[in-house]
């Protein structure tokens, strides 16, 4: 049997239509016939179809709103169309267990946990809680809406712009502490705080982003949007932050001065860090308010360290310091420490916000991680042969680069990096290295008189080949006794790099021997650093019974007990499957459509 189609040029269907009256279109092509167009025989559906899409292309060139413009971040400079940041993926429900939406899993599955374990566990973690309690009521009491506490003269300080670092710095950790009275008293704290007018001369960027910006976009996450003040907050902030973006080049000026009514440079010796830690919290923001600008802006920095990071004297590494003006990277100086250390630690975490839409920050991850395994990596010579790993720094000025063996405990935070990106990778070898360089800044810890790690100190290699025996022939010299060869300052800031690595190395491998790690820690720390009105960092942990100093930062507050309280809480508060933590500890909420 033949089948005719139903609708066919032969149709009598077809062929009735045809004879009705011209349509708008055909009219118009007539038009354009009769004003010299020389259109080839085309069938009626062919005009229909090419007038169809003349119509098109007029009411989208000529109807369509053009992109706006926003003055606060231009100054004269055009920079690419805006970047939006790859969607969110869906997020579970509220409660769910299913994790098909996230490409990761980072933490580990943890078992049934006993009775006993359980009471020991809340009773230390109650014990971080109290010490955060007490220096957070010394703050109010004696620096309310400063920026610092003095812990022992009971002075204040604004080292950060007078905004309240402390108080702005610390609001996630009264939400996760559970303090919720003491958080919405911070909370209408906040509302008298104007970030579009600083309370000094200069802003300085990177610290006001991971501090300010990185507090309040971790607090609105961690409360699952539910006190809008710090979204609008944050977004002030973002615009005011945003105007040290406009560079001939996009890179931000390190320090705004922000009265100064002129056209930004580059700057020569501008941290690396200082330029490649502002990911994070511009992507977050860019999320949560769809201002596609403030995603845009990062993404011309990671572009510029893209570009240029198999071009330096270590390829796979970035220097020290920056050239801004191009921007260029000639220095030879290379660290994972102070200057450098949240440059790489970004790249995973953003890989993770991402939710992996991107493989840019995870291959420039990767293609750190190996050069720094190969010039940064070493195994020191210790008493009892430790299996351990540190990080050095490393002079490249000559043609092979040197390994200076100057440990940093700004450095400690490397074990958790890699940490991570073991689980992103899925590489047992990787955590295996995570493992040795987590336990490295334990190891120093437990190695001192005070028992808490000194803030710089050197020690001996490993040599390549032979034995790596230690011997304690110059019990004289200042820490010689414990496997040091030198310690270049003695003090304990109130740090938390190796508490952070310590907590996470819990969280990713489910070992319950990092608790007790982190418990021992704990108990030196606080014996230390407390005082009658909060804690303070100390002078001399060589000594049993070191001097404290009249100083506590922000990230006291904000990191240290943070990690601390972490690392004895129910796995899932703050779970590492669902938030990723900026450098100051704040967790931004990952896999995410419920507040973007």
């Amino acid at each position: 049997m033949d089948y005719k189609p139903v609708f066919s040029y032969e149709s009598k269907s077809y062929e009735s239509k045809a004879r009705q009256p011209p349509s708008f279109m055909n009219r118009a092509i007539r038009r354009l016939q009769r004003y010299g167009f020389a259109l080839p025989a085309l069938s009626t559906r062919q005009i229909r179809y090419i007038a169809f899409a003349i119509f098109v292309l007029v009411v989208y060139t000529v109807f369509l709103p053009s992109s706006s413009v926003d003055p606060s971040d231009t100054s004269g400079f055009v920079g690419p169309a805006p970047k939006p940041p790859p969607a969110p993926r869906p997020r579970p429900a509220k409660g769910s267990s299913d994790k098909t939406t996230s490409p990761f899993r980072i933490q580990a599955k943890f078992g049934t946990e006993t009775g006993a374990a359980k009471d020991i566990r809340l009773e230390r973690q109650k014990e971080v809680k109290e010490a955060f309690v007490h220096a957070w009521q010394g703050y109010k009491k004696h620096a309310w809406l400063h920026d610092e506490v003095l812990p022992i003269s009971g002075g204040n300080k604004d080292p950060f712009v007078g905004w309240a670092a402390t108080l702005v710095d610390g609001l996630d950790t009264l939400y996760i502490m559970g303090l919720q009275d003491e958080f919405e008293d911070a909370l209408k704290a906040l509302e008298e705080i104007d970030f579009s007018k600083p309370n000094a001369e200069r802003i300085p960027v990177f610290e006001t982003t991971i501090r300010y910006l990185g507090g309040m976009l971790g607090a609105y996450d961690i409360s699952e949007g539910k006190y809008p003040i710090l979204l609008e907050k944050a977004d002030q902030l973002g615009e005011m932050l945003f105007r040290a973006f406009r560079t001939a080049n996009g890179i931000p000026v390190p320090y705004y001065w922000w009265q100064k009514n002129q056209k930004l440079q580059g700057e020569n010796n501008v941290l690396i860090a200082q330029i490649g830690s502002l990911s994070l919290e511009f992507t977050r923001l860019a999320q949560l308010t769809g201002k596609n600008k403030y995603f845009d802006g990062i993404s011309r920095i990671t572009d510029h360290l893209d570009k240029a990071q198999n071009n330096t004297r270590i390829p796979g590494l970035w220097p020290c310091t920056v050239d801004t003006t191009g921007p260029s990277f000639p220095g030879a100086i290379f660290t994972l420490g102070a200057w450098a250390d949240s440059l790489y630690e970004y790249l995973p975490k953003e890989h993770l916000l991402l939710g992996g839409a991107s493989d840019q920050y995870l291959r420039m991850y990767n293609t750190a991680l190996i050069a720094a395994s190969k010039y940064h990596f070493f195994k020191p010579k210790t008493p009892g042969d430790q299996d351990i790993l540190f990080t050095g720094k490393v002079e490249a000025s000559g043609e092979t680069p040197t390994l200076v063996t100057e440990v940093q405990h700004l450095g400690c935070f490397v074990g958790g990096m890699v940490g991570l990106g073991s689980r992103i990778n899925d590489s047992p070898t990787e955590l295996a290295m995570a493992i040795r360089l987590s336990d490295s800044c334990y190891w120093a810890y437990t190695n001192t008189a005070s028992g808490i790690m000194p803030e710089i100190f050197h020690i001996d290699q490993c040599p390549a080949e032979g034995s790596c025996t230690w011997t304690n022939e110059e019990q004289s010299g200042l820490g010689k006794q414990y496997g040091f060869t030198s310690i270049a300052d003695t003090s304990y800031q109130l740090r938390p790099e190796a508490i952070e690595s310590i907590f996470i190395m819990w969280r990713i491998t489910g070992d319950p021997e990092w608790m007790e790690k982190g418990w021992l820690m704990w108990q030196a720390i606080a014996k230390h650093t407390r005082t009658e009105i909060a804690n303070a960092r100390l002078g001399d942990v060589t000594n049993e019974n070191p001097s404290q100093e009249d100083s506590m930062e922000s990230f006291w507050l904000a990191e240290t007990l943070k990690y601390f309280y972490l690392l004895f809480s129910e796995t899932g508060l703050v779970s590492l499957d669902e938030f990723v933590l900026n450098t100051e500890a704040h967790p931004f909420r990952q896999q995410d459509n419920l507040l973007s």
